[in-house]
């Protein structure tokens, strides 16, 4: 038997018929850009999650540069963010002028540890990025209580967690934005590039869409550079056809991952949590184990598709080096990196498939 990572064919299939029909409504309205279909898109999306405003751009990494652009930010302000994330994170902060601030994450979840979150607030600090890893919820509640005292935005990176909630409200509905990935192997996945930011700001959503389309307030008129970051028509109509099933393809990966926390109950590893609020949408099933790199390795041998989320922290990322970071600075997200393994989750995973991938796991720690 093989496993793959991921199986994105299968998951298309008996949606086709529907997404073709969506697709030749894009060529028959000749509106590839924008347009019709992706405002239909963005008014349901901002309903399923409770808000005024979806505004569609183009990934998730423009959804939050343009919500940072939205504090107007000086060289000299700072953000906070996690030092545990992909790198988009940290990258979005520097192409807006501020300087972002890593802070280091809970061992257990590798989200962003919310004491060092305060302890890094400075006269300087403008905003703090929560990323919700992996699809698991940050929590909001305790956070939002730190932005409020100290005055600070929370822009939401809910790449990993679309439809993932915390105590009953939305990811993404917390902060002044919600910033959303349309990657492929998301939980929302298009055919390509896509992103959205949720907002109940009016003023925010206007100035977001002149954002995306170049600063434009009409066929004329500029008044701000913006940038060409709008959603396609084409990535609108397979979404929009996406959506109607997220909530049971969301419940159908926090299945697959109850099923492997039960078989791995008595393994030497460190389990995901799982509860059934939703609070976890499981973009990715990650465990940690020593001997990870040797773990990795076994599973290839075996055919078994397995990833690494992430191999460096970014205060390590040779882009970085211009800070002066050095090896032990965040002791918690170095280790992370050393033991998390993520291992096939998405819907369609057949259950003699998971068993395949968990008994591959034990025998290796086993051994």
């Amino acid at each position: 038997m093989k496993a793959p990572f991921f199986r994105l064919k299968e998951q298309h299939h008996h949606l086709m018929e529907n997404i073709i029909k969506k697709i030749e409504n894009v060529f028959e309205t000749e509106r590839f850009i924008l347009g019709p279909l992706v405002e239909k898109f963005e008014s349901r999306f901002a309903s399923m999650m409770g808000v005024k405003h979806a505004i569609g751009v183009n990934s998730g990494t423009d959804a939050l540069m343009l919500s940072l652009r939205l504090l107007d930010l000086q060289p000299e302000n700072e953000v906070i963010i996690p030092v545990f994330s992909y790198i988009s994170v940290a990258e979005v902060v520097l192409r807006v002028g501020a300087t972002p601030v890593f802070v280091d994450v809970d061992p257990m979840t590798g989200l962003i540890d919310l004491s060092k979150v305060e302890a890094a607030v400075t006269e300087n600090t403008r905003a703090v990025i929560p990323v919700h890893l992996y699809g698991k919820a940050v929590n909001m509640i305790s956070l939002m209580e730190i932005a409020r005292k100290h005055n600070l935005a929370v822009i939401e990176d809910c790449s990993h967690a679309t439809g993932a909630q915390f105590h009953g409200r939305k990811l993404g509905t917390y902060g002044i934005t919600g910033c959303f990935s349309f990657y492929p192997t998301m939980n929302l996945g298009g055919v390509g590039d896509g992103g959205m930011i949720l907002t109940d700001h009016d003023e925010y959503a206007a100035r977001l869409r002149k954002f995306r389309e170049h600063g434009r307030i009409d066929n004329v008129y500029y008044d701000e550079i913006g940038y060409n970051s709008r959603l396609d028509a084409i990535q609108a109509a397979v979404l929009t056809v996406k959506m109607e099933e997220l909530e049971d393809s969301n419940a159908e990966k926090i299945e697959n991952a109850r099923f492997y926390n039960k078989y791995f109950a008595e393994a030497n590893a460190v389990l995901p949590e799982i509860q059934d609020d939703f609070s976890h949408v499981f973009n990715m099933y990650t465990l940690q184990v020593a001997q990870r790199d040797a773990l990795e390795i076994y599973l290839k041998e075996k055919k078994i598709g397995c990833a690494i989320y992430y191999p460096l922290p970014l205060h390590l990322q040779p882009c970085f080096d211009f800070f002066e970071y050095k090896e032990g600075d965040f002791p918690q997200a170095e280790q992370l990196c050393k033991r998390v393994i993520s291992l096939p989750v998405f819907p369609g995973l057949k259950r003699q498939e998971i068993q395949f991938v968990a008994q591959a796991v034990l025998d290796f720690l086993k051994a």
